[in-house]
């Protein structure tokens, strides 16, 4: 419950409440963080483009401050992004991390990642000074909240050097977190955002681990706080007619390899051909059309394939409840513990899935198969064809997976605890 206190936290986000699917799995959150505190301030920094904009119903006690968002159907996204140089450049903080990391920063991918993180984090160390100033924000009574581990947190950093008693935190995903995703494999600003922050909460323990790798004097401030998905209030159907239904979830990006994917069920298809397989792909994305285009040229007759494109969360769960399912299938390169696991777990469908990231913290032997970071077709298919040949084991698979999520990934659960860490911090 709040406490009466006037604890007011202030959450930075890309794009919520405005987005429909970035940030989305915030919706599970946001109750938690109402509860925990007498106000809460959502602030947004980039606005969506229109077909993914939505009107969010919020708690009361939710405002949103919408002063430092970019628009990029309104104004020109060139200037916008000058504008984040040209205040970068002007900064000592570019000079001082020039200095850190002058390789790094030489190479063009990296002189504009570090430009960009400086330009956003000086906007919301602008934000919060003028709040301050105006008498809208009392330091000893306000948390600021980074929901990622990017200029936004760098930018509560800064923050904090005018204003001593401020506290701040961010979480820590995958992108933001991992730098060698990245040529070169710079994060800007890293130190200073690792060890500068009161804690930084890394969503899985493989990130806890990652950060305390590199920043060893600063690990006792890095705590995992998981995410969670909600309560289905159902398990997934099996298939009963002798086809083996396979589902993947996840925006067409090249990240998630959707492509390997196809490779791998298209052998699977050879390797039993005396089997019917039905693969649908929930999700859209820039590659979408290429990869309908790819798996219809390369899928056998006998594994039949659907994308969906976008669903909302709750045609998500309407599939998995009206649509039987034998197994979800992950191969990312990169991951921090994919939400669409929670979610199928929680519905008690077994997982193939890469072991990257944290993905090994919610997939084993005993919830499905974990493939190796960067396994072959035959892999990704000798792991379907023995899930599609022992019946049996999956069916005992499905109750260890719901046990699994109602253990470690309950969202009920994990938010309450992850608002109750952060309202001691003002205590």
């Amino acid at each position: 419950m709040a406490s009466g206190n006037g604890d007011h936290l202030v959450v930075f986000t890309t794009s919520y409440p405005f987005s429909r699917v970035v940030e989305s799995f915030l919706d599970r959150e946001i109750p938690h963080l109402s509860s925990a505190f007498d106000t809460v301030t959502l602030v947004p920094r980039l606005y969506p483009p229109p077909g993914e904009r939505i009107d969010r119903s919020l708690p009361k006690n939710i405002s949103i401050e919408t002063s430092i968002m970019h628009d990029a159907q309104k104004e020109s996204t060139a200037a916008y992004y000058l504008h984040l140089a040209l205040s970068s450049v002007a900064s000592s903080e570019f000079y001082s991390e020039f200095r850190r990391n002058y390789r790094s920063m030489l190479h063009p991918a990296g002189m504009r990642k570090a430009l960009g993180y400086l330009g956003i984090a000086l906007d919301v160390r602008d934000w919060v000074a003028r709040r301050v100033e105006e008498g809208m924000l009392d330091p000893a009574r306000t948390l600021l909240y980074t929901y990622w581990f990017d200029g936004t947190a760098l930018g509560v950093v800064l923050a904090r050097r005018d204003l001593p008693g401020i506290r701040c935190v961010s979480r820590a995903h995958g992108y933001d977190l991992y730098a060698e995703r990245y040529t070169p494999p710079y994060m800007p600003f890293e130190e200073t955002r690792a060890c500068s922050l009161d804690r930084v909460y890394p969503v899985s323990e493989h990130g806890r681990r990652y950060l305390s790798a590199r920043h060893p004097s600063c690990a006792s401030g890095f705590r995992v706080a998981r995410l969670g998905t909600g309560d289905p209030g159902f398990l997934t159907p099996l298939s009963q007619d002798g086809v083996f239904r396979v589902v993947s979830c996840s925006h067409i990006i090249p990240i998630k390899r959707i492509d390997l994917l196809i490779r791998g069920l298209a052998e699977a298809g050879r390797m039993r051909p005396d089997h019917e397989f039905e693969w649908v792909h929930i999700g859209g994305g820039a590659l979408q059309a290429e990869m309908e285009a790819y798996a219809g040229a390369t899928l056998s007759g006998n594994v039949s394939h659907r994308f969906t494109g976008y669903l909302a969360n709750a045609a998500v769960l309407d599939h998995y409840r009206q649509s039987p399912v034998d197994v979800f299938i992950n191969v990312s390169e990169s991951e921090g513990v994919p939400v669409s696991i929670m979610e199928a777990e929680s519905c008690g469908i077994p997982v193939i899935a890469t072991a990257v990231g944290g993905t090994p913290e919610i997939v084993s032997g005993a919830t499905g198969i974990l493939l190796p970071e960067n396994p072959a077709p035959r892999e990704i298919a000798e792991a379907v064809c023995r899930l599609a040949a022992d019946p049996d084991g999956t069916r005992a698979m499905r109750s260890v997976c719901r046990e699994n999520w109602e253990r470690n990934y309950n969202a009920d659960r994990n938010f309450s605890a992850f608002a109750g860490d952060l309202q001691a911090l003002l205590r």
